[in-house]
């Protein structure tokens, strides 16, 4: 007979259904005065995809942890199937970043030759095969510093599943990746799913869930509000579930015809190759392209981060830029959330008093969920981390605004806000340009977009004028390539 294992006690598996692979009771964590997750039961069945919604801060990650055994809980129990093999792929991208992807693959479970050292060979070999198992145009020797965010996403996936997992818990995975490699995951997620395993994962994409899942379970400050099978959830359902009533976003007003903030003809970075636009103040435009396209390399470019030849460039200041990696590239996690939030300091006789005074309305505006200014970075949710970056931007006061992925990792509610926030922005007279995975979500929130495939601006289309499937084709490839400029 099969056994639970219940915190060095176990339990008959006969007690409960048979197809149950792991189960919380009564599950409480806090961390300081903070209740992460209050009191949640929950069941994880065999052969099934169950998806983990709410906003940022109702306690998905922790949810997640408590399952992998990375963190114990105040009080209650965590049930697990003896014997059985979790694997966890988090939403932060913290990895070794000296070792190459076949040493990260296979860290804690080495392939060894018959004399028992380590055999590299066979690891590149192997990583070499899941690579191509996901269609991955990737290097198994390539240094894990060397790859974009969409690439160490793969790889956190691939390390999880050369563990060959019955249950594999995913914590935003389809984040940073396309539309084209979510299908490729999916595809996995189904074959797992055939095979008997468990997998429980956390998205704000209602299209996924739907595409997906098997079963959903909506959690609000630390609380299951509602689980049930996902048929049973149509998507204005859990739009109120998520965020309450659900906020109306107002139509997009047409931008003033103002003056330009930022202008470039024939900009070359890296793979990035004569892309000439320009921006006016107030306007929203969105910057859509595949994973590899150069989107960020040319928001890097414009943000004065990455060397770039051009035969015209201006950008107006002061300007301010959100990066897409929020860990590597934006964030201080040894600091605070104030710390992080006045790096570097606009003044050094600030004291900390003070810097408390100025960060309070940044804290109400972008409803900011922490234990206080003073909270370590840390203690925050990754889509708190993320308006965390967005309050060091916009305390600079910008009237030029280059957003990387500013959604990602964040809940329905919280989108409708940052989306408000560009509207306000742009009323203000601040010139926005962002990229974002979801063209749905650039043609609902941007005056204009622009277009990149390999490197090449090949459209600049008003959002009026475009519809998702056309926008999908142009980033794609599938429109033939064609520059559909505006005149």
């Amino acid at each position: 007979m099969g056994q639970f294992r219940q915190q060095g006690a176990t339990v008959p598996i006969a007690a409960r259904p048979p197809d149950t692979i792991a189960e919380l009771h009564n599950v409480s964590v806090r961390f300081g005065d903070t209740r992460a997750v209050d009191a949640v039961s929950l069941t994880l069945r065999s052969a099934e995809v169950h998806a983990l919604l709410g906003e940022n801060g109702a306690g998905k990650s922790t949810l997640l942890k408590v399952f992998a055994g990375l963190v114990r809980p105040n009080t209650g129990a965590v049930r697990a199937r003896q014997g059985i093999r979790v694997a966890f792929v988090p939403q932060e991208l913290e990895m070794p970043w000296t070792l190459t992807v076949a040493d990260w693959l296979f860290l804690g479970h080495e392939m060894k030759t018959r004399w028992h050292s380590l055999d590299r060979d066979r690891q590149r070999a192997s990583a070499s095969e899941w690579l191509r198992r996901f269609r991955l145009t990737l290097s198994a020797d390539a240094p894990l510093a060397t790859l974009s965010a969409p690439q160490l996403k793969w790889v956190q996936i691939l390390r999880a599943a050369s563990m060959k997992p019955d249950l594999l818990l995913l914590d935003e995975p389809t984040a940073t990746l396309s539309l084209a490699d979510t299908a490729v995951l999916f595809e996995y997620l189904t074959t797992m799913r055939a095979s008997g395993a468990a997998v429980v994962f956390v998205t704000h994409r209602l299209a996924e869930i739907q595409s997906l899942a098997d079963w959903v379970t909506v959690m609000r400050d630390g609380q299951v509000v509602a689980s049930g099978p996902q048929p049973s959830f149509p998507p204005d359902h859990l739009l109120k579930l998520m965020a309450g009533s659900g906020k109306v976003q107002p139509s997009l007003p047409s931008p003033p015809q103002g003056t330009l903030c930022l202008q470039v003809a024939e900009l070359s970075s890296g793979q990035v190759h004569g892309v000439s636009f320009t921006l006016q103040e107030g306007e929203i435009v969105g910057l859509a392209g595949l994973s590899g396209s150069g989107r960020s390399t040319l928001l890097e470019a414009l943000a004065g981060l990455r060397p770039f030849t051009a035969t015209r460039f201006f950008r107006v200041e002061p300007s301010a830029f959100v990066p897409e990696d929020r860990l590597r590239k934006g964030l201080l996690p040894s600091l605070s959330l104030r710390e992080n939030v006045f790096v570097p300091a606009p003044h050094s006789w600030l004291h900390h008093r003070r810097e408390r005074e100025l960060l309070r309305p940044w804290l109400d505006r972008l409803r900011i969920r922490s234990a206080g200014p003073d909270a370590p970075l840390s203690s925050l949710s990754g889509g708190n981390q993320q308006k965390v970056l967005l309050a060091r931007a916009l305390r600079r006061q910008p009237r030029l605004l280059l957003l990387d992925e500013p959604t990602t990792g964040v809940d329905v509610a919280t989108k409708a806000d940052i989306y408000a926030l560009l509207q306000s922005l742009a009323r203000e007279g601040c010139g926005v340009l962002w990229a974002s995975s979801d063209a749905q979500e650039l043609l609902e929130h941007s005056h204009r977009v622009l277009a990149l495939y390999r490197g090449r601006l090949i459209a600049d289309r008003l959002s009026s004028s475009l519809n998702e499937a056309e926008l999908v084709a142009l980033i794609t490839g599938a429109s033939g390539g064609s520059r559909v400029l505006l005149p």
